[in-house]
């Protein structure tokens, strides 16, 4: 399993896909998201695409370190500390700069990496996320602000398989049809791969330490930037891919009238040809 220590002493888990001398694509996921959430096909759909794919683990969930044990839930790190984690990870990996794209909080780490660490970043891919945490932008279970202060009641296989479910539910696309079965096949690898609730508390509360607010720094951010969210999203009010639009000078917004906080199989064709044109912009130094 390949793993790297952050100069922070932070283990960090990783799989890579595609051809090591491809573009390289970093894939950072939201909350409580393991590598794993990011479907094997849409990998492979980049991977054909010319990318050479990496997906990490966020600390505190998946195979990556956990950063406090079970009945430790204040988060010791920020928002920062995970975009550094990205950027160690490009270190061991010998990539001076990647196409990063991240999707919900891996959008926010996303954007630190482009601010703080600019000259590691080609283009900038972001999927259902937003630059601030002002009310405005949030909507559903994101708009509460609290930190959390226990973990959620630990289950058994079958619950939590029903619990990751609903969840799922809860995000998907309305314009398209919810597949339970493969929701559940999902389920059923996060809870065998591991099953940590406590890390997700630790991420929530690291993303309340902030930075909660991007925009007077993402003005200052000049490569190709993707903009991905739908109309329908139920944790991340679409107004942020707007926003983006508003501050960045190279973004392209695609907003999709179906699509909820996730990010649906019939779309899939589309964020593809969307990222290889993205990349390819930034080979081409459209830059401001």
């Amino acid at each position: 399993m390949p793993t790297l220590i952050t100069p922070a002493g932070i283990e960090v888990h990783y799989e890579t896909d595609g051809d090591p001398a491809g573009r390289p694509l970093v894939l950072v996921h939201g909350g409580g998201a393991q590598l794993i959430g990011w479907h094997d096909e849409f990998v492979a759909r980049l991977a054909d695409a010319g990318f050479f794919v990496v997906r990490p683990d966020n600390r505190d969930v998946g195979l990556s370190q956990q950063t406090g044990g079970p009945d430790e839930f204040a988060a010791t790190y920020d928002l920062s500390d995970m975009a550094d984690d990205v950027v160690a990870l490009l270190d061991h990996l010998g990539i001076g700069s990647a196409h990063l794209a991240g999707m919900s909080m891996g959008g926010y780490i996303a954007q630190l990496v482009a601010i703080e660490h600019p000259e590691r970043v080609a283009s900038l891919g972001l999927m259902s996320t937003s630059p601030s945490s002002e009310p405005e932008f949030l909507v559903g279970t994101h708009g509460d602000g609290q930190p959390v202060s226990r973990a959620p009641e630990l289950l058994g296989r079958a619950a939590y398989i029903e619990m990751f479910v609903g969840g799922q539910r809860s995000y998907q696309s309305p314009g398209f049809p919810f597949d339970a079965e493969e929701s559940a096949a999902l389920g059923a690898r996060y809870y065998d791969r591991v099953y940590r609730p406590d890390g997700l508390v630790r991420q929530w509360n690291a993303m309340l330490r902030g930075p909660l607010e991007r925009r007077d720094d993402l003005c200052e951010v000049t490569v190709p930037t993707l903009v991905i969210h739908g109309r329908g999203d139920q944790s991340l009010h679409w107004r942020a891919a707007l926003a983006f639009a508003e501050i960045m000078p190279r973004a392209e917004v695609h907003l999709y009238e179906e699509m909820g906080h996730d990010i649906p199989r019939e779309l899939w064709p589309d964020f593809v040809r969307a990222f290889a044109r993205t990349a390819a912009r930034a080979e081409r130094g459209d830059h401001a």
